[in-house]
């Protein structure tokens, strides 16, 4: 045997030596999940320069306060809800907890876009509305009041949509005590979330000889992530339980629909 032959057979023994002794794959399943995500604004808006041209002038600043996601793996002995012999665990982990809140820093003075010519005038009436990045309402329009009083304090409730992600890494399907799973993902926000300011002659929209301006304030890019990290659940039906995931908001209840990963061994590193 030539011993090119040998050099080629110990290379092809080595790379079997590496394969063998490299570890497990890791069996990772991700489940993804459009949910509305209610939220709370609470902003200062101060005015100045409230004259004709160029117009008003504005400073903001705020805080958004989140509802809360949640995820729940679900263990069952069987996916035949109707049996008799029907064990189900439902463990919950705290993606984004209820009352996280996201400071918004004052942006730099925002001109009153629009006002030239307009005929809205120094000293209009001022309105806050939540949108999206697409211009779409995410919530009424708040009445602060007319440019002169200088600054308004408001509460705006509203909700957004947001991609819930969560990611299940299966680490075993043992009895005793139950599967080991690690819990980890994110929560999106998509689109993004402005805060409009609106000026207006006539207090009431659609008014005769109604003229309006408006300035955006953006409160969270499009894409804008909120990460919760890894974290272990151990679940309580036995050692190779059907498994499902769904979103659920900090009170317990569903959010969305139940997703189905499959048995516990299925989804072990390898399989």
């Amino acid at each position: 045997m030539s011993s090119t032959h040998l050099k080629g057979l110990a290379l092809l023994a080595g790379v079997a030596m590496s394969l063998a002794l490299a570890p497990a794959a890791r069996a990772l399943q991700m489940v993804t999940t459009s949910l509305s995500e209610p939220m709370n604004l609470q902003a200062t808006v101060s005015t100045f320069d409230c004259e004709n041209s160029p117009g008003p002038w504005i400073n903001f600043e705020g805080a958004v306060t989140l509802g809360g996601m949640n995820v729940q793996m679900i263990f069952r002995n069987n996916i035949n809800k109707d049996v008799h012999t029907l064990v189900e665990d439902i463990e919950t982990v705290v993606g984004v907890s209820a009352g996280t809140t996201i400071r918004i820093p004052k942006q730099p003075s925002h001109p009153f876009e629009g006002g030239a010519g307009t005929g809205v005038g120094g000293n209009p009436w001022i309105s806050i509305q939540i949108v999206d990045t697409n211009g779409n309402p995410l919530s009424g329009e708040v009445l602060l009041g007319r440019c002169v009083q200088g600054a308004f304090a408001s509460s705006v409730d509203f909700s957004a949509t947001v991609i819930g992600q969560a990611i299940i890494e299966t680490l075993d399907c043992t009895n005793n005590p139950g599967p080991h799973i690690n819990v980890s993902g994110s929560m999106s926000v998509s689109p993004g979330i402005k805060a409009r300011i609106i000026f207006r002659n006539q207090r009431t929209a659609g008014a005769p000889h109604e003229a309006i301006a408006m300035a955006d304030v953006t409160l969270f890019s499009n894409g804008f992530a909120f990460s919760f990290p890894k974290q272990p659940v151990l679940g309580g039906v036995g050692g190779n339980p059907w498994i499902s995931v769904r979103f659920a908001d900090p009170a317990g209840q569903p959010i969305g629909t139940e997703t189905l990963l499959g048995r516990c061994v299925q989804l072990l590193p390898g399989n």
